[in-house]
């Protein structure tokens, strides 16, 4: 999949990691935009991505551990290599979403939730989250370094260096400020 929206020119990651990856940009700066802003609203992208059954509810309690559970994965993708999450609280928000390995038809293991509702589709994203690890997928999974967009990006370069969604905007953008930033430094000739 890949769309324009505001100019941005975005490649989703592959595979499963596609609904993670869809998941960590329902909140961004870049406007702000915040699709989860209530209960009946996670619910319906939940169920439109067939994560949940349409019917489920989802309560306040559930709204809430999402919104921290994305915000810390946020978190952790900004921090690049920094230690700036608390594992700790990201371990605290999954432990209700209970994963268990399953055999499929042809006789291969998968990772599937263990439980219904909401914390089925948590366990469902970080079964995701999982298995983009082992195929070195979830490392490029990236925050967007301009503080006015931080957009998840997925990083496709070959050797993995994007910091920008986008480097005909981000990109531009940041590396105009920071031209204007040290023309402003330098001493002026008289």
């Amino acid at each position: 999949m890949s769309g324009k929206t505001s100019g941005h020119d975005h490649r989703a990651a592959p595979g499963a990691l596609a609904v993670v990856h869809a998941f960590l940009n329902t909140w961004h700066a870049d406007g702000p935009r915040e699709r989860f802003d209530s209960p009946a609203r996670l619910q319906d992208w939940l169920a439109k991505r067939g994560l949940i059954a349409p019917a489920t509810p989802v309560s306040a309690t559930d709204f809430d551990a999402v919104c921290r559970l994305r915000a810390g994965l946020r978190v952790l993708l900004g921090s690049a290599g920094r230690r700036a999450a608390d594992p700790m609280e990201l371990n605290r928000l999954i432990r209700k979403a209970r994963l268990t390995v399953q055999f499929d038809a042809a006789g291969q293991p998968h990772l599937a939730p263990d439980g219904v509702g909401v914390q089925a589709a948590l366990a469902r994203i970080l079964a995701a989250i999982a298995v983009g690890q082992t195929e070195g997928t979830w490392s490029r999974l990236k925050l967007c370094r301009n503080g006015e967009c931080q957009r998840i990006f997925y990083d496709a370069s070959k050797n993995r260096s994007a910091v920008w969604c986008s480097s005909q905007l981000c990109g531009n953008r940041m590396n105009a400020r920071a031209y204007r930033a040290r023309k402003e430094r330098r001493p002026v000739a008289s």
